[in-house]
């Protein structure tokens, strides 16, 4: 789905336990690109700190993007949902093996795409708040 199909308010078959998701994953998303900051790729490669805060945050965003209703997926078929999903489980399964290099791609090049889909969902709602101050104030589904 596109800007334009957001504006007068919620799509059809988009319930509140989406928006809670979507809230949760820009968040996690946000946290991602705020962690990582104006790091290069060889200073993020070097730095163990930021990478284990970068892969939790990307792995969190990862989670809630299977929360995501099937309509939900559907009204935004452009998005590889299933990669970011994915995403999530090589983190999580595959720690030790991590390419901190396609990481750091992930975050600074395909990370603000998806942000860019999901921020209109957030804009249009006036009861929505996202909160930057802690991590961890996030959504309980």
């Amino acid at each position: 789905m596109t800007r334009q199909h957001v504006e007068g308010g919620r799509p059809s078959g988009i319930g509140d336990r989406d928006l809670i998701h979507i809230v949760a994953i820009v968040r996690a998303m946000r946290d991602a690109q705020r962690f990582l900051g104006t790091l290069t790729v060889d200073e993020f490669e070097a730095d163990d700190k930021t990478q284990n805060a970068v892969a939790m945050a990307v792995a969190r965003a990862g989670e809630h993007v299977k929360g995501l209703s099937a309509t939900f997926r559907e009204h935004e078929p452009e998005t590889e949902w299933k990669a970011i999903a994915g995403t999530r489980d090589w983190i999580v399964h595959g720690y030790d093996e991590l390419d901190f290099g396609r990481l750091y791609y992930a975050v600074t090049k395909e990370l603000p795409l998806v942000l860019a889909v999901l921020q209109p969902y957030i804009e249009h709602q006036s009861d929505v708040v996202i909160r930057n101050e802690s991590p961890f104030d996030v959504p309980r589904i």
